[in-house]
């Protein structure tokens, strides 16, 4: 009896693992993706980024400060108050502090535990700040080179070393000691560098790839980077050995992609000509677009939450947007078979344990 149920019970866990597999590796169909607008709050001037935690939004806009936004209704968004400061640029958000750069204006740390009442925790002086990323205690943040923050203490930040030897830095992603770079110097050379910041008083350059206009902003998952590559698209490298980046595609339709995300296994590019666009890159070597809308405006950053898009569109402010048709219908029901599964066995052991008393 024992070995029967075993087998059953295994015969069950196959049947259901090939068809959960089956159903999850179909791809999408580009014609079934509708991306349709949801609303737009205007931020009164130009919005560069957007982040989102829980239900509330965070706009860097240029001209008019930090606005902190419910959108909790995609459709309706609300302001919850805005936070002065010049010129913020990028956000970076990590439970509640909301890191901000400011350009000109430095580098801001501010307490968002409650949203409505932001407190500014600390300020670092800094000149022409722009992208930055954080990992552990370290801020790294484009400032004419790659400048090293100490924030350990948010209450005061400190500057560990400033990195010059591959230019002017333009975009930053940091991976596990790996800072991911886009690197210029005026009219003379513009690329794709990789640096080793293991040592943060002494970072070493890995590798790099001679781009054809300015890197505005990189991502990276396991060995693939997505890297806007401004006038000339988005460019997807193989960076398994980082002292030898890879170019495996190029997508390029005439925009000017200023930053790309990877989100679910697609990439969502920022492409300031063309608003939002979205890539199935399940072969890197062969992205093709399922996805896009434009309507005006210019896409700065963009923000995912489950199948809503949060786009930073410059003069236009905050646009939202729903993404329909992006993952298979079957590939949620595959999950809902789990419970279904699960019972299905209890019964099964209950009426052959009761066949077993008898």
């Amino acid at each position: 009896m024992k070995n029967r149920i075993l087998k059953i019970v295994s015969f069950s866990v196959i049947i259901f693992i090939l068809g959960f597999n089956l159903t999850k590796t179909k791809s999408v169909d580009s014609s079934n993706v509708v991306i349709t607008k949801l609303s737009i709050y205007s931020t009164h001037g130009r919005a560069f980024d957007v982040k989102v935690r829980d239900d509330v939004a965070f706009v860097a806009d240029l001209q008019t400060g930090l606005h902190i936004i419910n959108v909790s209704d995609p459709s309706s968004p609300t302001l919850l108050t805005v936070y002065e400061m010049d010129n913020p640029h990028k956000i970076y958000l990590d439970e509640d502090i909301a890191y901000v750069t400011g350009w000109e204006n430095g580098f801001e740390i501010i307490n968002i535990s409650d949203p409505e009442n932001p407190v500014q925790i600390s300020h670092f002086n800094g000149s022409v700040m722009n992208t930055f990323d954080i990992e552990g205690d370290c801020a790294f943040i484009d400032s004419f080179g790659l400048q090293i923050l100490n924030i350990s203490d948010p209450q005061n930040p400190s500057e560990i070393y400033h990195y010059y030897d591959s230019g002017n830095t333009s975009a930053v992603y940091v991976e596990e000691n790996t800072a991911y770079l886009g690197t210029y110097i005026y009219g003379e050379f513009y690329g794709f560098t990789i640096v080793d910041v293991t040592n943060k008083t002494n970072p070493q350059k890995l590798g790099q790839y001679n781009t054809t206009d300015i890197v505005a902003g990189i991502s990276v998952v396991g060995d693939l980077a997505l890297v806007a590559n401004w006038g000339v698209g988005l460019s997807i490298f193989n960076v398994s050995n980082p002292e030898d980046p890879v170019l495996l595609s190029n997508h390029f339709d005439g925009g000017a992609s200023e930053n790309a995300y990877f989100i679910n296994g697609y990439a969502f590019i920022a492409d300031y000509n063309n608003g939002l666009e979205i890539l199935d890159i399940n072969d890197p070597e062969n992205p093709v677009e399922i996805g896009q809308f434009f309507d005006g405006g210019g896409a700065y950053g963009i923000a995912v939450k489950n199948n809503i898009a949060f786009v930073a569109d410059d003069n236009q402010g905050l646009e939202i947007l729903e993404i329909s048709g992006l993952y298979p219908t079957n590939v949620a029901s595959s999950y809902g078979m789990l419970p279904v599964f699960i019972v299905s066995q209890i019964l099964i052991l209950y009426s052959l344990i009761k066949r077993r008393q008898r």
